[in-house]
């Protein structure tokens, strides 16, 4: 929403405040937020003010040489604002909370979601009241009194295949149970919160560019690892999400990597390759001593432990690096990002020994006269929950999305 009237001009300079606030970790003076915010120091007087009366800002004296008022050199108060975050992942489900700064507060792992959508939803809401309880905050939904001040709402990341308008997942991969079911509504229903909802590769990418670790005008492109594999970009501080939040579905990506047709026609298709139930029943083809029916999870941890002693181990994880690169190749020229992202839940079982062939391999894009920067991700299987909660705080405090 552009900001037209005086009223809205004025929220948006104090997010576009808060925001730079909550981005300088070691505290800014009101001069630098002149500079930094565009706003004349009366504006950023007020501003900071009213963020310091609502307990949002903490303020201490800077300790200089110089005569007069010491300047006050403003921080966030992290945990002023609380959001809380859900996963719904098909190897399971994560509920966590985290402060404004997204960093996690409390967090709770449960089973994989089922075939009823609405059992899942009450151990969601279950799983925030015990971390509730823990923090000595009401619990959600209204039954004992109002919502815990602090925690202004939840957000809910799932795989792709929804109706963010509706609020409704439509057909996500891998979770047969959940069709067409309007999971924010049940959401706000059970826990009385305001929720908001995206998929999980969108969430992740929030999460990496929350804290401001890379500046805003960067174009970051994110490969997520789980179940199968998914793209998000981020440019200017926006998520770029398409006509109906599908964008970054892409598994039919054709990588070149052999001549395997896919089903839906085209040759070496990036799922048939990074699928993580192909890859492990690949794996236990080739000799790889996995347990045929264990978690997905736990077949991972047992490859990485076998990958450095064993070939046929790490052939198979650097294979699938060479495809992933393949296909980080490919978004690279389409995206032309200042670097790319890659994280998600299964990463870290792979990334030691695959991380080096999507470097190599992403080397290729642009003729190779300009290498862009492959990093992994700093967090770690929670990022999707993290994300969640993330979606969240930017809703609320984002003056992009203000």
């Amino acid at each position: 929403m552009r900001a037209t009237t005086m009223p809205q001009v004025g929220a948006r300079n104090e997010l576009v405040v808060l925001r730079a606030i909550r981005l300088s970790s070691d505290g800014v003076d009101q001069s630098d937020l002149m500079e930094l915010c565009g706003l004349s120091r009366q504006a950023v007087s007020q501003i900071t003010r009213r963020l310091i009366d609502r307990g949002l800002v903490r303020a201490a004296p800077v300790h200089t040489n110089r005569r007069g008022k010491p300047a006050m050199s403003m921080q966030v108060e992290p945990r002023a604002m609380v959001a809380a975050g859900a996963h719904l992942d098909p190897a399971h489900i994560t509920v966590t909370l985290v402060d404004m700064l997204a960093r996690p507060i409390a967090k709770r792992s449960l089973e994989r979601p089922g075939d009823d959508p609405a059992a899942d939803v009450e151990r969601i809401g279950a799983a925030l009241d015990d971390m509730l309880g823990e923090l000595g905050a009401a619990p959600t939904g209204g039954r004992d009194g109002a919502i815990e001040k602090g925690v202004q709402g939840i957000g809910v990341a799932v795989p792709g295949g929804l109706d963010a308008a509706h609020g409704t997942v439509v057909a996500p991969p891998w979770l047969p149970g959940w069709r067409d079911v309007p999971l924010l509504d049940m959401i706000r229903t059970r826990t009385g919160l305001p929720a908001v909802m995206d998929k999980d590769t969108n969430a992740a990418l929030t999460a990496e560019c929350w804290p401001g670790r890379f500046a805003v005008q960067e174009t970051v492109l994110y490969l997520y690892v789980g179940a199968g594999v998914g793209s998000a970009v981020a440019g200017d501080g926006t998520i770029h999400r398409g006509a109906t939040v599908q964008a970054g579905e892409i598994g039919h990506l054709p990588t070149g990597v052999d001549s395997t047709r896919c089903r839906c026609g085209r040759l070496s298709c990036l799922a048939l390759h990074t699928d993580m139930n192909r890859f492990l029943d690949k794996a236990r083809r080739a000799g790889v001593p996995l347990e045929p029916h264990a978690p997905d999870a736990a077949a991972l941890a047992a490859l990485q432990q076998r990958t450095p002693g064993d070939a046929a181990a790490r052939a198979l994880v650097e294979e699938y690096g060479a495809a992933l690169g393949e296909a980080v190749r490919t978004l690279i020229s389409i995206h032309d990002p200042h670097r790319v992202i890659v994280g998600g839940p299964y990463w870290g079982y792979l990334a030691e020994h695959a991380m080096p062939q999507v470097q190599l391999v992403a080397r290729r894009a642009r003729d190779g006269t300009q290498e862009v920067p492959v990093t992994s991700s700093t967090f770690g299987d929670d990022v999707g929950a993290i994300g969640a909660a993330t979606l969240f705080l930017e809703r609320k405090l984002s003056p992009v999305a203000a």
